[in-house]
């Protein structure tokens, strides 16, 4: 999907983006780049408004996604959880292009333009229109309410990404909202198909899905065991990760009775055995099950991952579905009362405000999780924990594994600063991978072009980093401030203001996007102005301001020092 406009109509605005708040994404003048890997970098100083566009996008298609369901828990069903004609925010306009996910050509000629429009307290409106777009080609209203009693989804469910992917590396409370509901939603859709006794649950229909620490593990997971050599090269390149492969694993899965099984002596394997369970156990090296714990171990070799890839149709993604299934029932014991507070809430309600479960309440959790890895900086091989890789390495793999477990589905992906742990040269090089994980061993891409995999999704990233800036077109690099007069935000594009962000250096991006124009810290930059230069003509000696130079210590800082010198005339 390609998105193209973004609206706020809504009277109260949506957070710091007033009534009239509007973004241009993609441009239908401009087909080529969409065709092309060009990722939107929201840039702007804190506060400014950049984090709440992802927001809105989020929290839109969480309205969607229940509208559309052809089927809803009764916790969802109750007026006061939900309504549909009543959203955040209320009133709005949302354009984007997408193409069936059943194509077997995937160009622009074979898209849909979708338009949801909103109206205060009215249901949203789904119109799509095929290629070219314009005038000349009617809009065609498509129904976003299943038929009673249907089992399938609205008609508008087949316009809407196959998934919507958040991840927020600090506490973006707002942004989290719409998943933790979704991921609710999908526990008690789990609960209601088990009290009638359904034999095995038919899985979520929803898209939204947020990546935290504990889902970052089974998205690792389910990439190391599944994707082949050419897919994973991002992640082992040794001058990024540097991991060679999964050593070994182990899962906890406890054998609890739930609430809502009717018999006594049920517990999770009742429900779920038939299913992906007894394909764990097939796959294993070892099991073994108690009346309180089943234990699985992973010794990895060419056959475990074979046998993995036979059992879960060669599809990292379904096996990814399988673990977030089991870490979604870990909130088995969330009282109502909780998960109604959550789907009422419009504003500041966090995950940390949900409980977390203590191992023995947990329905799952993996153990003794070894990594092969290679250290750069001495050539050794090396098992690690993955609990001992560094908060960076952490955020690498979960931003560049959901691109690898996504590379072929319709996707929407929304990162909030996904690079505030890198080191300089991650940060350099993020866009990069991106693009790598994307491509690489993507078997959707074919030689004669017919289908381009860049039209399937989008990105949307908040980055504060000149590294990340510099490596994004002018077009694809929105600029967030408030205007001078009006104190309203605004946000322009780079070619909008005429600043040529791709390949532009770091000090240039500081100066004309941060208003920044030191390469220096503040600390270091004072010493420097408080040097008299006026004395300096008539009563130091260049010696002395040498002697003076040396303890700044950096040759930067020499360099300005020197300049500044080189610009005053001596009185001698």
């Amino acid at each position: 999907m390609k998105l193209l406009n973004l609206k706020i109509e809504d009277p109260n605005g949506f957070r710091s983006l007033q009534k009239g708040f509007e973004i241009n994404f993609h441009s239908l003048s401009d087909v080529d780049a969409m065709g092309k890997f060009r990722p939107f970098c929201f840039a702007g100083l804190n506060g400014s408004g950049k984090s709440n566009v992802l927001e809105a996008v989020s929290t839109i298609f969480y309205h969607l996604e229940i509208c559309v369901a052809r089927y809803l828990p009764e916790s969802i069903k109750n007026p006061e959880n939900f309504k549909r004609e009543i959203c955040t925010p209320d009133a709005f306009t949302l354009e984007y292009l997408i193409g069936q996910s059943s194509l077997e050509i995937y160009t622009l000629e074979y898209l849909h333009k979708v338009t949801i429009t909103k109206k205060i307290g009215e249901e949203p409106v789904m119109e799509i229109q095929e290629f070219p777009f314009d005038s000349s080609v009617k809009k065609i209203p498509i129904e976003l309410k299943s038929k009673l009693g249907s089992e399938q989804s609205a008609p508008g469910k087949s316009y809407l990404p196959d998934h919507v992917i958040g991840y927020s590396s600090g506490e973006n409370e707002i942004l989290s909202l719409p998943f933790i509901k979704s991921r609710l939603i999908h526990l008690d859709e789990f609960k209601q198909q088990t009290e009638k006794g359904e034999k095995e649950f038919t899985g979520s229909e929803n898209s939204l899905i947020y990546i935290n620490n504990s889902m970052s593990q089974a998205v690792l997971l389910s990439c190391l065991l599944m994707e082949n050599e050419k897919t994973l090269a991002p992640i082992r390149d040794v001058n990024n990760t540097g991991i060679i492969g999964l050593k070994s694993f182990r899962m906890n899965i406890n054998l609890l009775h739930f609430k809502f099984q009717k018999d006594s002596n049920d517990n999770i394997l009742k429900i779920v055995e038939q299913k992906e369970i007894e394909k764990l156990k097939k796959c294993a090296t070892s099991w073994y099950s108690n009346d309180k714990t089943l234990w699985l171990d992973f010794y990895i070799t060419d056959e475990t991952k074979e046998a993995f890839k036979f059992h879960f149709n060669h599809d990292s993604f379904e096996l990814f579905q399988f673990f977030r299934l089991l870490y979604e029932l870990n909130s088995h014991f969330i009282s109502e009362n909780i998960k109604e507070d959550a789907y009422q809430s419009k504003g500041f309600y966090t995950d940390g405000k949900l409980p977390s479960g203590s191992p023995n309440q947990n329905v799952f959790y993996f153990l003794d999780f070894y990594i092969t890895k290679e250290i750069k900086e001495t050539g050794e091989i090396k098992d690690l924990l993955l609990r001992n890789f560094s908060d960076g390495e952490h955020q690498f793999l979960h931003t560049v594994g959901i691109c690898l477990l996504l590379k072929g589905s319709r996707s929407l992906l929304l990162l909030d600063e996904p690079e505030t742990h890198f080191n300089p040269s991650w940060r350099a090089k993020f866009i990069k991978v991106l693009n790598e994980s994307i491509t690489s061993g993507n078997n959707r891409i074919h030689s004669d072009g017919s289908f381009n995999v860049h039209y399937l999704k989008d990105i949307l990233l908040t980055s504060h980093s000149p590294f990340i800036i510099s490596d994004c077109l002018p077009n694809n690099v929105v600029f967030f401030d408030r205007n001078k007069e009006t104190k309203l935000v605004q946000a322009r594009k780079a070619s909008e203001l005429g600043i040529n962000t791709y390949g532009t250096s770091v000090e240039i991006i500081l100066d004309e996007l941060f208003n920044y124009n030191q390469s220096i810290g503040d600390l270091s930059n004072t010493e420097l102005e408080e040097i008299d230069f006026e004395s300096i003509k008539t009563k130091i000696k260049i010696e002395e301001v040498k002697n003076k130079l040396k303890k700044l210590g950096s040759s930067i800082e020499k360099d300005i020092v020197l300049a500044r010198l080189n610009r005053i005339k001596p009185e001698d």
